[in-house]
């Protein structure tokens, strides 16, 4: 299992259903330490065997960030290492290097999402050093020009979290057993602002693992155990609705005119998943590759000018991070700035 999985149920619940525990017993592997396959065309910025989880570009396109665990089952590791945390790429060198300061932070009790704070903050992600004597989880913020630690809360309220496009706030999906809860915390206050909360008639209903914030602040797309995607409309108070079927992992396009999500087969299994492209009201869908690939794809991620999507392939064992090019013809409408990294085209 993934070592730093184990302290936000939620949270954690959500990083297990990513690679799969929510479809079954798993098969015994023919080839136990296979990394993946490149799909053709793509770039590869892993090659190791681990999984990997949450990728996220820098809003310059200069890095991207990746949470690295591994998979235990039975008496297979399936890993070339036990190093876990959150993994900072360097787009134009390719050099990768796990985030961590020991003993102020240490990498193997950072948990995602990762997520890059609007602006040039940095790197911000869940953090809880029980060893250490921390009582609750908190968020930090990592800067990779300056090599230094900030924490943008006193406090948080876990569960998922999105910066809004100011990046002065952040909106959690609480972790409740009882209630689907929506709450926006200021940044530089750390006053809550309770947006929605809704009561569970049923332990599976309003409980969802994904959440992705339109650029616009003004619809929040969330999926759930079983495949599918539901949208929620800010400050209406209206429960979230059926938006995609046999579908999971869905998010904006930079400019929000487009969306990318997994389509899942009819089983709803995530670890068979093909992304799609579609219009923002989620018309028009069309397939990222020309073809079907042999692996499942999950938790595509959208660079800054909207050319590029970074995205996670391969099993519930181990998986890869690629980089594929958008076609033209499924890039965002508006005009973005081109991002500074010389990534491969």
């Amino acid at each position: 299992m993934r070592k730093f999985a184990y302290w936000m149920p939620q949270l954690a619940f959500g990083a297990l259903l990513a690679v799969g525990l929510a479809c079954g017993p798993f098969p015994s592997p023919a080839e136990p330490t296979a990394v993946g396959s490149v799909i053709p065309g793509t770039r590869s910025l892993t090659d190791d065997r681990a999984f990997y989880e949450s990728p996220a570009w820098s809003p310059d396109g200069r890095y991207l960030t990746v949470g690295r665990g591994y998979q235990i089952f039975g008496d297979i590791i399936y890993a070339d290492s036990l190093e876990t945390g959150p993994v900072l790429i360097d787009l134009d060198s390719g050099e990768r290097r796990i985030i961590g300061s020991p003993p102020t932070v240490k990498p193997e009790d950072a948990v995602g999402p990762f997520l890059w704070q609007p602006g040039d903050a940095g790197v911000t992600f869940y953090y809880f050093d029980r060893a250490g004597g921390q009582e609750a989880p908190t968020l930090v913020t990592y800067s990779p020009d300056t090599g230094g630690f900030s924490s943008p809360l006193n406090f948080c309220r876990c569960g998922r979290v999105a910066f809004n496009a100011e990046g002065n706030q952040i909106l959690v999906v609480g972790p409740s057993e009882e209630a689907f809860e929506l709450s926006w915390i200021d940044l530089e206050t750390g006053q809550t602002t309770d947006e929605l909360s809704l009561d569970r008639a049923e332990p599976r209903q309003h409980r969802y693992f994904y959440a992705a914030l339109s650029p616009d602040n003004r619809s929040l797309l969330l999926d759930d155990l079983d495949g599918t995607v539901f949208r929620y409309e800010m400050d209406t108070g209206q429960a979230p609705v059926p938006f995609l079927s046999s579908a999971a992992t869905p998010a904006w396009s930079p400019d929000g005119s487009k969306i990318v999500y997994a389509s899942l087969p009819a089983s709803g299994d995530r670890t068979s998943g093909q992304l799609m492209i579609a219009n923002a009201d989620g018309s028009a869908p069309e397939p990222l590759f020309s073809e079907p690939q042999p692996r499942g794809m999950l938790s595509p991620a959208w660079s800054p000018d909207g050319t590029q999507i970074a995205f996670l392939y391969g099993t519930q064992h181990t998986n890869r991070v690629l980089v594929a090019d958008v076609p033209e013809r499924l890039r965002p409408a508006g005009i973005l700035p081109a991002a500074t990294s010389a990534t491969a085209q």
